[in-house]
């Protein structure tokens, strides 16, 4: 009878040392999908994964960057500002999306994913100190505009 009581508190100390090694590795394996939808969608055909919508509000190139850089979304905390090529590989003539402007002008956005937002996206490339790239996906435009004026991000990770 002993040994039974004693094999018994063994296997109930395995037990839970087993549980407790194992706990950290299931909680990083239950961490949000990077294709759940209140994360993002992830491009089949790069990899990365885009946020779903845009930040909500227009913002220049600096905040447009700082936006992505401390996004906390989904686990994850390796968001920032695509580059124009990025921005670019999701636009797709043959999809239409009903979208407005930031002004509240409708227009049809030719994008992958189901991606929202509203207007101009910001991408991180400069092409001089006070100029930048955006991307406009109603009419595939790379489009150079001064760091100051309004613009959307959408922020992406790999």
């Amino acid at each position: 009878m002993r040994y039974s009581m004693i094999f018994a508190k063994v296997a109930a100390l395995l037990l839970l040392f087993a549980l407790c090694i194992s706990a950290p590795h299931a909680r990083a394996q239950n961490q949000t999908p990077a294709n759940a939808p209140f994360v993002g969608w992830t491009d089949p055909d790069t990899g990365l994964t885009w946020t779903k919508s845009d930040n909500g509000t227009d913002v220049d190139w600096n905040q447009a960057n700082a936006y992505c850089s401390n996004l906390r979304l989904g686990g994850y905390t390796d968001w920032r500002l695509p580059t124009i090529d990025e921005l670019q590989g999701i636009y797709d003539p043959s999809i239409d999306i009903p979208g407005k402007w930031s002004t509240g002008e409708a227009d049809t956005w030719h994008v992958k994913g189901n991606l929202r937002f509203f207007g101009a996206l910001w991408s991180s490339n400069q092409t001089e100190p006070m100029l930048a790239l955006r991307f406009i996906f109603s009419n595939r435009v790379r489009q150079v505009d001064n760091i100051n004026d309004n613009g959307r991000a959408l922020c992406v990770r790999r």
